[in-house]
């Protein structure tokens, strides 16, 4: 057992018990089933418009657009996060055994300033530890975990490799137990997960609000974030106010998926927009969807595709998912759409060939900022033998 385990077991006084279970990562088992780009299907019978023009077409083609706007891309800044996940014990609390979860996250974000210089803007790195809600068994909250974590680090900084490279746990985190049975621990392991992801989404809506704080984000520097900007307040660690804050910063952020769910919305006759989006031709986009999700944030939708036919090795392998929050409720403009689209087929180019499975999906800055994110990664054996 490592420092961290041993000092929740012996800090306890009988009060838990830790197991001494394999410790393993997550990531490399199929058990992590949680999704939080796209959601079931919408039911309503046919989608609205999202975008100022209601003209009943399929698809729209931004072919001509892609040589004036690539003189003067719209797009300087690129955000993207990235996780990794550990289940490093299980711990006894009465009757009741639970697993711990931990992770790293990173949280990056990269500007391109010319042609020839892309540099990082900012960079979180965090450590956390994901436990029951029974932990905190007198209920005294976040002063609690915030001693009790500042006492942890205490004791792992008497390590020296520790102390000289400065690790530490960033924060604790409590998972709900509630309906809890012992064939249900699957349930739990992935509410635990969903606290760490939740943590790094929150990271990321931070990292925009510093951008919007400091002014650097207008109609000529917008953001592409890398995944669905549909960010859910349930599996979020902040408070309603703070998440409805961070929200009022995606004016100029694009979000782009590239793995979705091609049957999320209906178009405006009620068919399936799958079709559609397989049938894209290059440089196409369907129409721009109203999507709503259950919190009533409201969202412009649509797919485009990035490449010539010659690139294709699926119906889906070039295409990409794109999001924007509708401030407002308001309709976006489609010349502003189509300009958004134009400028991200040229994003795709250079491409990534062979230095990335999904490299037909890919817009080479996000490579870019993704790979940079990944590089800042500490080594899954130091990770584990913390605990």
């Amino acid at each position: 057992m490592g420092r961290i385990l041993n000092f929740i077991h012996e800090k306890s006084d009988g009060k838990f018990y830790c197991y001494k279970t394999r410790k393993f990562s997550l990531d490399t088992i199929n058990n992590d089933n949680l999704n939080y780009d796209d959601k079931p299907i919408s039911t309503f019978k046919k989608s609205v418009f999202a975008e100022t023009d209601h003209s009943r077409k399929k698809t729209v083609s931004v072919a001509d657009l892609l040589v004036s706007t690539k003189e003067y891309p719209i797009f300087k800044y690129f955000l993207d996060g990235s996780r990794r996940i550990y289940q490093v014990d299980d711990i006894g609390i009465g009757a009741k055994i639970f697993p711990i979860v931990a992770g790293q996250f990173v949280v990056g974000c990269c500007e391109r300033r010319s042609r020839n210089e892309f540099k990082k803007t900012d960079l979180e790195y965090k450590i956390v530890l994901s436990l029951p809600e029974d932990f905190d068994d007198n209920d005294e909250g976040e002063n609690f975990l915030r001693d009790y974590r500042e006492q942890l680090n205490k004791e792992i900084s008497t390590v020296e490799f520790i102390k000289e490279r400065n690790i530490k746990l960033d924060k604790l985190l409590l998972y709900k137990t509630d309906g809890f049975e012992l064939k249900d621990k699957d349930n739990c392991r992935n509410r635990a997960i969903a606290k760490i992801q939740a943590e790094m989404t929150d990271e990321e809506q931070r990292m925009v609000a510093k951008l919007c704080s400091k002014n650097k984000l207008h109609d000529e520097a917008f953001l592409i974030k890398d995944g669905s900007l549909e960010y859910n307040p349930r599996f979020s660690n902040l408070t309603e106010l703070q998440w409805l804050a961070l929200r009022s910063n995606y004016q100029h952020v694009v979000g782009v998926s590239k793995s979705f769910d091609p049957e999320l919305l209906l178009d405006y006759e009620g068919d399936k927009l799958s079709r559609t989006i397989a049938d894209l031709r290059p440089f196409e986009r369907t129409k721009a969807y109203k999507y709503s999700t259950t919190d009533d944030i409201n969202f412009a939708v649509w797919y485009l595709r990035l490449r010539r036919k010659e690139f294709r090795e699926t119906h889906f392998s070039d295409i990409v998912k794109v999001e924007m929050v509708m401030l407002g409720n308001q309709l976006l403009d489609t010349d502003l759409i189509n300009t958004i689209s134009a400028n991200l087929i040229n994003e795709a180019y250079p491409v990534c060939y062979g230095a990335d499975t999904r490299w037909a999906n890919h817009l080479y800055p996000v490579f870019l900022t993704e790979s940079f994110c990944k590089s800042h990664y500490m080594d899954n054996n130091i990770i584990l033998n913390l605990f």
